[in-house]
């Protein structure tokens, strides 16, 4: 979950381009005279996303009488997310706007598509919003589909408009087990209310984050687990624990939240882990995408 600089592309922008490449004139037309329309949904989403209140929007199921969400739909996907569009350029620029192309919805996964934070269906005159759409990974987008928030609490996160601060609230748990178990939990940071924890947590619940942390936490175990039985019969329990408080420290440096931090900060801080569970990593069990230890077939 990493913030994003807002577009620096208007709802004007994109309609004019997108205008510009419908061959159909009375469409091109019918576009351009719903941009009043179009504009004046854009200066309520910046309003109310800068205050969290996205979910007071009213959906509709039209832009103009000329243009229903259908149609603007079909705007959307044929002439301003289409290669070779006049549009595509715009398109690109929201779509390749994170560091390294990593989704800021999940942290983890590479950005394939643009999602509608409201989604395209019910809410038609945010379709070509440049401040609406959100670089994602394909995961990300299909498990958030087309729901509609209907309280602060149960909006995700937003990357242009959310900051979640640089403290601490991203932190894995260490379960003795053969191999160890891992979790992840939220810690509210001292800078969030109430309905921002309601947030963090609901956006963790629909897409799933959990479950992902922890199988690439399995994943990562079991790359670095040759390395700490050799550290460990060397240097001992303090020896684990200086190689993965660097191995914390470095991560934290980039991301202070993402699950490698926290995994590194949870391995380093167990004792047990420290002084026996990484012995057990490379045990004679499989570890299931949930992080539950299975025997072996």
């Amino acid at each position: 979950m990493k913030r994003l600089h807002p577009p620096l592309i208007q709802a004007t922008d994109t309609v004019h381009a997108c205008a510009a490449g419908i061959t159909i004139a009375d469409r091109a037309q019918a576009l351009m005279d719903a941009l009043p329309a179009i504009q004046r949904s854009e200066a309520e989403y910046l309003e109310l996303g800068a205050t969290g209140q996205l979910y007071r929007i009213t959906p509709s199921d039209s832009v103009t009488p000329a243009i229903d969400a259908t149609l603007m739909g079909v705007i959307y996907k044929s002439h301003f997310a289409r290669q070779g569009s006049p549009s595509r350029t715009l398109y690109d620029q929201i779509r390749m706007a994170p560091e390294f192309g990593i989704c800021p919805l999940c942290g983890q996964r590479n950005v394939a598509t643009v999602d509608h934070y409201l989604p395209q269906t019910r809410f038609p005159t945010l379709n070509l919003t440049p401040i609406n759409l959100i670089p994602a990974c394909s995961d990300c987008n299909k498990k958030k589909l087309a729901s509609v928030p209907t309280s602060a609490e149960n909006q995700t996160f937003h990357p242009y408009f959310d900051e979640l601060s640089n403290e601490r609230w991203l932190i894995a748990e260490i379960q003795p087990s053969a191999p160890p178990t891992v979790s992840f939990e939220i810690r509210p940071a001292g800078t969030w209310d109430a309905v921002m924890t309601a947030r963090v947590r609901n956006h963790f619940l629909v897409m799933g984050l959990e479950e992902l942390y922890i199988a690439q936490a399995a994943s990562e175990m079991a790359d670095i687990s040759y390395a700490l039985e050799d550290i460990g019969a060397a240097t001992g329990p303090d020896g684990v624990r200086l190689h993965l408080n660097s191995q914390f420290r470095s991560r934290h440096a980039h991301n202070p939240n993402s699950w490698k931090t926290a995994l590194y900060e949870g391995l380093r801080d167990s004792d047990w882990f420290c002084a026996e569970g990484h012995r057990l990593i490379r045990n004679r069990s499989q570890i299931n995408t949930m992080g539950v230890a299975q025997p072996a077939l």
